[in-house]
């Protein structure tokens, strides 16, 4: 408690003229802004002297004139939560308790919104509570939000801070501030990925997408992993900054044939939906077909597949061969268990809306007396039975090397796309 009430005092060191909002000159900003509507800012920063331990600084008040509060807990002590944002950026939460008062900010980042829903946005928040109770809210103006993304997680992990206040560990990853690509030196193996990439990785985790993507091709282009390749085809897809369908389709093929099991059967899905939709590559249900089952059905030691790849073969499954009335799926077989069997497989990926979209499928089929429900019983032994979540990552396994072999031998038995 000495340790957080000494932080409503200036910090020790620093001349009175020095105290502003904003961090002091012997500093290191972790992030500050000004309040949206105000001309009030707040600020994060880090201060160590030989006296003592680092400690982190919660200051608030006048974007011009004397700061209104400072807080200063040791850095090691400090509230500390992390989670997954916005692709592949970090939302930070730090914790400034004070007495029955907690001053809780976070910064990160934010995607989805208009005009550029592929794009990412800066945000920052602060929740003032008493005793749990919120009393107040504010979030930072946009453009005025300066930040370092992931400076309190480096210098705690420096420091031997190996927890979050929540229990999580505190995460492992190299932490880089990459420069320019023309400055950028080789690529090299690094473990099990390359240096590039990791770069690339920490321009994204900082918000520079532009910067990441020149990163992901440079380590694409080296050949030692396709981790660039898939990372760099998702953002030429998806980000309407950096589009290039062409350059998307290069990439992603190349980790879709790539022997990462962690990453072909996303890529596959990507290119599938590309020539199913005809968006950035020739509409092509064959072909659509082809990519989506390699996204769906993949048989590895143990395989990873993609569940919304699932849902998109069902689809596609559906469009060249559409399944009929009542009346045609009581006469025939049809295209019916390939369908389900796809939704199946994509349940086993706890894919809420297509295992939904498969229990559905099969309770209007029994109502129609669909001949597809009688051969799936016959060959499974219990149709309702390929949905039944399994009760281990093993028995789930197991599960999808048996949906797998049912979907083979349908597709020769019912025929090939």
């Amino acid at each position: 408690m000495k340790g957080l009430l000494h932080g409503l005092v200036l910090l020790c060191g620093l001349a009175a003229a020095d105290a502003v909002a904003g961090c002091a000159a012997a500093e290191e900003t972790v992030a500050a802004c000004r309040i949206e509507g105000q001309q009030k800012q707040v600020s994060i920063c880090l201060y160590e002297d030989e006296s003592g331990p680092m400690d982190a600084a919660y200051r608030y008040g006048p974007v011009q004139g004397k700061e209104e509060l400072v807080l200063r807990v040791p850095l090691m002590e400090l509230g500390y939560l992390t989670a997954s944002g916005a692709g592949v950026t970090v939302d930070e939460t730090a914790i400034f308790a004070s007495g029955d008062h907690a001053y809780r900010v976070t910064f990160g980042f934010r995607d989805g919104r208009k005009p550029d829903p592929s794009a990412l946005h800066k945000f920052g928040t602060v929740q003032v509570s008493r005793q749990g109770a919120t009393l107040a809210e504010l979030a930072c103006a946009p453009d005025t939000i300066v930040r370092t993304p992931d400076l309190l997680l480096e210098r705690m992990r420096e420091r031997g801070r190996t927890h979050a206040s929540d229990g999580a560990t505190l995460s492992n990853y190299d932490i880089d501030r990459p420069g320019p690509i023309s400055a950028a030196a080789p690529c090299e193996r690094k473990h099990d990925v390359d240096t590039c990439w990791s770069l690339g990785v920490s321009a994204a985790r900082a918000g520079d997408l532009a910067l990441a993507l020149g990163y992901y091709d440079k380590s694409c282009d080296a050949g030692f992993v396709t981790y660039g390749c898939y990372d760099g085809g998702k953002l030429y897809l998806h980000n309407r900054q950096l589009r290039d369908y062409a350059k998307a389709y290069e990439r992603l093929d190349r980790s879709c044939k790539g022997p990462d099991p962690g990453q072909a059967p996303y890529a596959c899905k990507y290119l599938g939906w590309m020539h199913q939709t005809g968006i950035g590559a020739e509409k092509d249900n064959q072909e659509a077909w082809r990519l989506l089952s390699a996204a769906c059905f993949v048989r590895a030691e143990e395989p990873l597949i993609d569940g919304e790849g699932c849902d998109l073969l069902a689809k596609t499954i559906q469009i060249g061969h559409p399944l009929g009335d009542a009346q045609a799926q009581r006469k025939s077989v049809g295209s019916g268990y390939l369908v389900y069997l796809a939704l199946a497989m994509g349940c086993t990926d706890a894919a809420e809306t297509v295992c939904a979209k498969a229990k559905a499928m099969l309770a209007e089929a029994k109502a129609a007396s669909a001949a597809w429900v009688a051969y799936c019983d016959e060959d499974s032994g219990d149709c309702a039975g390929m949905l039944q979540p399994q009760e281990s990552f093993s028995a789930t396994l197991s599960q999808r090397e048996r949906l797998f072999a049912h979907y083979q031998d349908a597709l020769k038995t019912l025929g090939a796309p």
